[in-house]
């Protein structure tokens, strides 16, 4: 999705891409097809749904103009239907975890709302500020939690393949960001 946002911002923003950035993508590039061809024996296709959907709707939000608090209320709205009929599914089939009797699981799912809005918002006001190349390449730093997680607490694997592809996206992004800072 990072390099998606980049390319999605040079072609309909005019963001710019100078040597370091080039070279910066490429070696992200590279990472990937270096562990897709070393390391998986099919494609990620949920992978790659996610980081296109995701790519194409920074490319939507940021081509609207309007602003960011607004914009997230249409789409809450929209989404809302969905929402509850997936409520009544959950409640008519007795998964609800909803209960006076429960307080911490209470105290979790009204947490729900505010733990996926704030960042969600923080990162749309950011698409709108910064551009998609930028916070694209900050993006990294969602995978990376992801996989300090699963490596530290859940005991996922970690191959030799993995770790240099880990590496060279890491360097590529400093590369990136640091030219960015570098011309601003």
């Amino acid at each position: 999705m990072p390099i998606l946002s980049v390319m999605l911002g040079y072609l309909f923003f005019g963001e710019k891409l100078n040597k370091k950035r080039i070279f910066s993508i490429l070696l992200v590039i590279l990472s990937i097809l270096y562990l897709i061809i070393a390391s998986i024996k099919s494609l990620p296709w949920v992978g790659l749904i996610v980081a296109l959907s995701w790519g194409f709707y920074n490319l939507v939000r940021k081509k609207i103009n309007v602003d960011t608090d607004i914009g997230l209320l249409i789409e809450s709205l929209f989404i809302l239907p969905f929402a509850l009929l997936a409520f009544f599914l959950i409640a008519s089939k007795g998964y609800n975890d909803f209960q006076l009797s429960d307080p911490p699981m209470m105290l979790f799912i009204y947490l729900a709302g505010p733990m996926t809005v704030i960042p969600l918002f923080l990162y749309v006001r950011g698409v709108e500020l910064c551009g998609l190349g930028p916070t694209g390449m900050i993006f990294y730093i969602t995978p990376t939690f992801q996989f300090l997680l699963g490596y530290f607490y859940y005991n996922e694997p970690f191959s030799i393949t993995k770790l240099v592809s880990f590496i060279f996206i890491w360097i590529a992004v400093i590369i990136y960001l640091k030219d960015l800072h570098e011309t601003n």
